[in-house]
């Protein structure tokens, strides 16, 4: 069966199914607590950008790994990192290299099983210095991913891979991008202009696609959140509601 049609099958599945869902998200159990660091010992800001690994404390004291996909800033001028909902659910802190750099400001996970969005936003304290760009990972503007796009992902897990997008249902981003359990919330970036496209969600390990929400939709789910870009803030496109299959 080809990839388009066992992801129309697999998305029909969910539709009716509350069994889909988070479970396959790819947030992975952090091996141990963040261990606090010595603030007096480290005086410098923390950088946070494309990429970086985030541990996170949900409120019932679970502890869990992602990363960030980008950093963006507020109507009000005020910088966060975008992510996966499932990942920062309301009420987590947010951890990097054991220091505490900020809050769920925002979030929307598909724990409920559906085609829900899945984005969070994280304000950042002032413990963080909030970074446009990684070695792999420098986005030039927010864009709009379509079928036969080459990109590629930044995981805490997988590291740097690249692929295909193979499909577009909505909001919903397929592709054959390897993934494991800890790149959810992870950059995806188009490889022909360097622009931002997705938020790496996951699926399930036993398939071979992967995917994502787009950032253009979670940006403007948020109220209007420009992305930070080594060009300067940019806005998102305009959201359509429709999406098609590809065929591979």
């Amino acid at each position: 069966m080809s990839i388009a049609r066992r992801i129309a099958a697999t998305a029909a599945a969910a539709l009716t199914s509350a069994s889909i869902g988070f479970g396959v998200a790819s947030a992975a159990p952090a091996e141990e607590k963040a261990a606090p660091t010595d603030e007096k010992a480290t005086s410098a800001a923390t950088a946070v950008g494309p990429g970086t690994t985030i541990k996170i404390e949900h409120p019932d004291g679970s502890w869990w790994r992602c990363t960030v996909a980008f950093t963006a800033t507020t109507p009000s001028n005020e910088p966060v990192a975008v992510t996966a909902g499932h990942c920062a659910i309301p009420g987590s802190k947010v951890y990097v290299d054991g220091r505490l750099i900020g809050e769920t400001d925002q979030t929307s996970s598909r724990d409920d099983g559906t085609f829900s969005p899945d984005w969070a936003t994280i304000t950042l304290n002032d413990k963080a210095q909030p970074v446009a760009a990684s070695d792999k990972v420098a986005p030039e503007s927010v864009g709009k991913a379509q079928v036969g796009d080459e990109v590629c992902l930044q995981g805490s897990t997988s590291g740097w891979q690249c692929g295909e997008v193979t499909g577009i249902l909505g909001d919903w981003i397929y592709s054959d991008l390897e993934h494991a359990p800890g790149d959810s919330g992870g950059p995806i970036i188009r490889t022909s202009d360097n622009a931002a496209v997705g938020i790496h969600s996951g699926w399930r390990f036993d398939e071979d696609y992967g995917e994502s929400y787009s950032l253009a939709a979670a940006l403007t789910k948020a109220g209007g959140y420009l992305l930070t870009t080594v060009n300067g803030p940019a806005p998102a496109p305009e959201t359509s509601p429709l999406g098609s299959l590809g065929s591979s």
